[in-house]
């Protein structure tokens, strides 16, 4: 009976329980080999259990003033859990200080330590609904036919349809122009009282003649337009 609990009790042990043992005893060197056969290769489970692994064996070196290789330790025991804390009644104070003192000299290799423990972050795959929405090409969308009914080919211009629209920019441009040069200076050649002299009435009724025919073909080629941008294919 008695030996099965000293059995349970020895299986619900730390493993470093004999590395630690031994370190408080004195037995540097002892403590040394079985910490260092437990951390390389690695054989402890858990960040908390490997950086107390470490920062014992960077004690046992730090007491036998091997101080390079207690600082090394001590960098892999803070890079293994950032939430391990020092037993001040485990360690003596000038370790502890010395510990302080790596954590200050080398955080931006602790930092480094520690964001390569961390696990990758696994980046799901793009689904193919959306692989096929980047790879496809993109359609541009269709104008309104509402605009074929807005003069000077605006319409023709919106639907890619550019040759013809500068054909009816030009003529309507044109026509438009005539029509209200010829009615403008029509009404100017008007007296005060709103009628023409002799002399300016026949020059009046030539403008007057222009004025026409330009809004007529403006007003036709307008229709020609929109009648075009309808009834042509999309």
């Amino acid at each position: 009976m008695t030996g099965l609990v000293v059995g349970m009790v020895l299986s619900l042990a730390s493993p470093l329980e004999p590395a630690r043992a031994a370190y408080q005893s004195g037995e540097l060197a002892q403590a040394r080999g079985a910490l260092e056969a437990l951390l390389y290769p690695l054989r402890l489970e858990g960040g908390e259990l490997e950086a107390e692994a470490h920062l014992l064996l960077a004690a046992t070196y730090h007491a036998q003033e091997d101080t390079a290789r207690a600082e090394h330790e001590a960098v892999l025991g803070l890079a293994a859990s950032q939430d391990t804390k020092l037993d001040p009644l485990l360690y003596p104070p000038d370790f502890l200080a010395f510990v302080k003192r790596v954590r200050i000299l080398h955080q931006e290799r602790i930092a480094a330590l520690i964001a390569e423990r961390r696990p990758p972050v696994l980046v799901p795959s793009t689904p193919p609904t959306i692989e096929r929405s980047l790879t496809a090409p993109v359609l541009k969308e269709r104008p309104s036919r509402g605009w074929y009914l807005v003069p000077f080919g605006v319409g023709h211009f919106k639907h890619d349809r550019g040759n013809k629209g500068a054909v009816l920019a030009t003529a309507q441009g044109t026509c438009f122009v005539i029509s209200a040069a010829s009615l403008t200076t029509a009404l100017a050649l008007r007296g005060r009282d709103g009628r023409y002299s002799a002399e300016d009435a026949s020059v009046a009724r030539k403008l007057n003649i222009s004025y026409l025919v330009g809004a007529y073909a403006f007003a036709a080629l307008y229709a020609y337009g929109v009648f075009d941008g309808f009834t042509s294919p999309p």
